[in-house]
């Protein structure tokens, strides 16, 4: 066997080998920083979440406005489905503070969270495994939707 061939298969295996460790590495890098700040990002979304349904229920408008300032902050304004819950938002802290629409706000946000926590899984799977993007499934789609109506009549029974 000729020398210069076993050395250059050696350098082209170390350069090879070189390359996938460094996008491993990177790849798990980027997947732990960006699954960890999706995390802190669905606890803030949580959080305000509960802060909008206690300034509801004390009908505290100021509040309201504080966090309607919060979510369009976290929310992307383009995206219909969060300018809906931006637009809910609006309307509580401009005093409109119905069940009904307390209870859409709560649905559209589990559904955001929802469809966050699958984007978040997908990420983390090997690139092998990887599927379509998952798909946010719009609010008038959405088949488990409560309402005061039905509330009342679970009650009831």
């Amino acid at each position: 066997m000729d020398i210069a061939i076993v050395l250059s298969s050696g350098v082209v295996a170390g350069i090879i080998a070189g390359l996938v460790t460094l996008r491993t590495s990177e790849r798990k890098i980027a997947i732990e920083n960006i699954t960890k700040q999706r995390e802190v990002w669905r606890d803030k979304i949580r959080t305000k979440s509960l802060g909008v349904t206690n300034a509801i229920e004390n009908k505290a408008l100021s509040e309201l406005c504080e966090l309607y300032t919060g979510f369009s902050h976290l929310l992307n304004p383009e995206d219909m489905e969060d300018f809906a819950i931006l637009s809910l938002l609006w309307n509580f802290k401009s005093g409109r503070l119905d069940e009904e629409s307390h209870l859409e706000f709560i649905e559209r946000v589990s559904l955001l969270l929802k469809h966050d926590w699958e984007r978040a899984k997908r990420e983390a799977k090997p690139w092998f495994f990887f599927t379509k993007e998952p798909k946010r499934m719009e609010y008038n789609n959405f088949s488990n939707k409560r309402s005061t109506a039905n509330k009342q009549r679970q009650s009831d029974a």
